[in-house]
């Protein structure tokens, strides 16, 4: 007895053959809807979704079994029907041309019971099958729907993520004080774990920093918000008289303290942080685990300066070191996140700190504006690929008139 008492359409043109088909499958187990012939079948199967197995008789007049095999797989039905047709006919080439009208199997009359029960417990087992099979893509199609309307939604708070971390940045091109700068942030994904600001402190001097937060993705975009916002005007002075310029060794070491992490892998970044003098002759700057800052003096060759220095949040105990520059009007220093250097061709190779300092050294007498877009050109053309690899950011500073101190 079927676990299901499937209902079967039996169809038949015969009230004999119908019959004796009617009680076989109630016997069976089976809830049975008897049709005289096609168009009955077809009229039977709309109106009753419940149908999911047909069996009938090949020779009929109206509609052949054949053809309403064609009919029944043109029904718009969510479930798939079970036909079996039943004939007289022996051969191959009948096999196959009921095979070509949809039908599911093909059973020669007259039909012994045992066949018949077998062929049916085979037919439940490929319904029971299909049925499964149509709920689990049901499942899938429930989940990828679930997934798109995910992936949507983070989208869309990436890229709101993404429009608030923009707005933390300064003007790309941007006079201050006694100098002029010039920046471009170019994230690997919509966010960055890249950030850098450049700010006017109250005694006229300027205070400015670009550091790149380990890893990549939103908790390293999330950190490196966050510092941005921390790293305001009042960090850069004193807390005593509130205007005077803090050692940017002071100020490293104290995010230092305040960023501890037993993680290898996050919560640790590495900075250049500077305060160039309100007179423009001066930089401070303080160097942790960032690359080595380009000096291009009005004479002479790039070179870089620093001395390394170890992650901000990396270690506990470190001390920073703050170096300070002799500049006059023309000179230019140039700030940079390792995805610069770090940034792959094709075939692997690094651009390096070489090609960095001829791009620079070329680009010298250039707008700096147009310093920062040639390099950004280039790394493009390097790369030969619509995202890099890693977060890329570029600080340029150049002394333009310095300013008397009255």
């Amino acid at each position: 007895m079927p676990s299901n008492r499937l209902r079967v359409l039996c169809v038949d043109d015969s009230p004999c053959m119908r019959e004796m088909l009617v009680t076989s499958l109630v016997r069976l187990g089976y809830e049975v809807v008897p049709v005289a012939d096609g168009y009955e079948a077809l009229a039977a199967l709309r109106s009753d979704p419940s149908i999911s197995l047909v069996i009938s008789d090949w020779m009929m007049p109206g509609i052949t079994g054949v053809e309403l095999c064609q009919r029944i797989r043109d029904l718009p039905r969510p479930n798939h029907i079970h036909v079996m047709l039943l004939t007289a006919r022996q051969g191959q080439e009948n096999f196959l041309e009921a095979m070509a009208a949809g039908a599911d199997d093909f059973l020669n009359k007259p039909v012994d019971m045992p066949t018949l029960s077998a062929r049916l417990r085979v037919a439940e087992r490929i319904l029971t099958l299909q049925q499964r099979m149509q709920r689990n893509n049901s499942l899938l199609a429930q989940a990828n729907q679930k997934l798109r309307t995910a992936y949507r939604r983070l989208h869309e708070d990436m890229e709101a993520a993404a429009r608030t971390q923009r707005s933390l940045l300064p003007k790309p091109s941007l006079a201050l004080g006694a100098a002029r700068f010039s920046a471009a942030l170019t994230p690997s994904t919509s966010i960055s774990g890249d950030i850098y600001n450049y700010q006017t402190l109250p005694d006229g001097s300027v205070g400015f920093y670009v550091l790149d937060v380990a890893g990549h993705g939103a908790r390293a975009a999330l950190m490196s918000v966050m510092l941005c916002r921390l790293l305001n005007a009042e960090t850069f002075v004193s807390k005593e008289d509130g205007v005077t310029p803090r050692a940017p060794d002071a100020i490293v070491a104290d995010l230092n303290r305040q960023f501890q992490s037993d993680d290898s892998v996050a919560d640790y970044f590495t900075m250049i942080c500077g305060v160039l003098s309100r007179d423009g002759r001066t930089m401070r700057l303080c160097q942790a685990g960032h690359p080595h800052p380009v000096i291009l003096p009005v004479r002479g060759r790039p070179h870089t300066v620093g001395t390394g220095g170890f992650p901000v949040g990396l270690f506990e105990h470190v001390d920073y070191e703050t170096i300070e520059i002799a500049l006059e009007p023309g000179d230019r220093v140039f700030l940079y996140s390792d995805g610069v250097t770090e940034c792959t061709s094709a075939d692997g190779a690094l651009y390096g700190e070489e090609r960095l300092l001829q791009v620079l050294e070329l680009t010298r007498v250039a707008p700096l504006d147009r310093m920062v877009a040639t390099l950004q050109a280039e790394l493009r053309g390097w790369h030969q690929r619509d995202s890099f690899d890693d977060d890329i950011s570029i600080v340029a500073c150049e002394i333009t008139n310095p300013t008397p101190i009255s």
